[in-house]
């Protein structure tokens, strides 16, 4: 029988997961949520504008939450208090101390909770954390990251965050470095900045310093105030180096390049695309429904990046180094 599902917010990414639940014979949707009825006919399923009234009328197995991050912790609470599984996208809260409460309620009532963080599934950096772990670059000592994007259209639960992109992508990425080293960050230090020139003055550029638990220091640059290559990768530019005893790996968009000691410099292949990275999700929260398996993107997992997330909002506000860890201490 196939998993049934609610899916909540009908923007783009909900959109997106009602298109990849289609795709996916395990799962059927059984309903839409959204506040705003007049997205009622985006899929031909049932639609409702309280997801209280979607959980009751279908008897759904899992809810993947798509709405404006502001209300995940409020959507989450109700389902998981329902036993219904969760797939909500990042960040899944706003603040860690939500982080918290949210994965103690998964916890407590034994129900999956599974983060979409999606980008430590694309295949550039999967294949990154591959050669890696396979100890092609040796010990990584030093990691670059850099993310660059023209002025843009935000969505407005976004654009109205303070440390703006730190909301948009940078957590993508602060989850991606986590995922790629299989270390945690032990210290953080930031500074979030808007340009003079700048359409959004809320933080729409962080730099900061990491270093992990495994010795990798790690730089990280991110901005939505760039310029001047609007007609490239759609506006965006990405970059990212990880520096090794044996090889350092470039990752720039879609190309990566080893550099070995000793070779000449080759292209790595990416592999096919056999899946998508919400499919990969999408399994993870099937196997955890069927078998009980623990999803690689759970919630208890994703407490390590939104204590990252929080250790750069203090340390931008403090000007002083914060330690992850110790800010996850406080919750034990």
């Amino acid at each position: 029988m196939a998993i049934r599902v609610v899916v909540v917010g009908m923007g783009s990414r909900g959109r997106d997961w009602v298109r990849e639940i289609h795709n996916s014979p395990e799962f059927k949707l059984v309903a839409c949520v959204d506040t705003d009825n007049r997205v009622s006919k985006i899929s031909d399923t049932e639609f409702y504008v309280d997801l209280r009234e979607a959980l009751a009328a279908t008897s759904a197995d899992a809810v993947v939450i798509a709405t404006p991050s502001d209300r995940h912790t409020e959507l989450c609470y109700y389902a998981l208090t329902e036993r219904v599984a969760v797939l909500v996208e990042k960040p899944f809260t706003t603040s860690l101390s939500e982080a918290v409460k949210v994965v103690s309620l998964a916890a407590k009532n034994e129900t999956p909770l599974v983060v979409a963080q999606n980008y430590r599934y694309m295949r550039s950096f999967r294949t990154a954390r591959t050669l890696i772990s396979q100890g092609v670059l040796g010990p990584v000592g030093f990691a670059i990251c850099q993310y660059y994007r023209v002025p843009h259209e935000m969505a407005a639960s976004l654009a109205c965050l303070p440390n703006s992109v730190l909301w948009g992508v940078a957590v993508h990425h602060l989850d991606m470095l986590r995922y790629v080293l299989k270390q945690e960050a032990t210290s953080v230090v930031a500074d979030s900045f808007s340009f003079p020139w700048g359409t959004v003055q809320n933080g729409a550029s962080m730099r900061l310093m990491l270093t992990f638990d495994g010795g990798t220091r790690a730089v990280y640059t991110a901005s939505y105030e760039s310029s001047g290559h609007q007609f490239f990768e759609h506006g965006q530019e990405f970059y990212a180096r990880f520096a090794g005893e044996k090889a350092t790996l470039h990752i720039f968009h879609r190309w990566l390049l080893l550099c070995e000691n000793g070779k000449l410099p080759r292209l790595i292949r990416r592999g096919s695309r056999n899946v998508t990275e919400e499919q990969i999700l999408l399994d993870q929260l099937k196997q955890a429904l069927l078998s009980g398996e623990v999803p690689d993107a759970n919630g208890l997992d994703n407490l390590q990046t939104m204590a990252i997330v929080e250790a750069c909002i203090q340390s931008a506000e403090q000007k002083r180094w914060i330690n992850p860890q110790e800010l996850l201490n406080e919750f034990d």
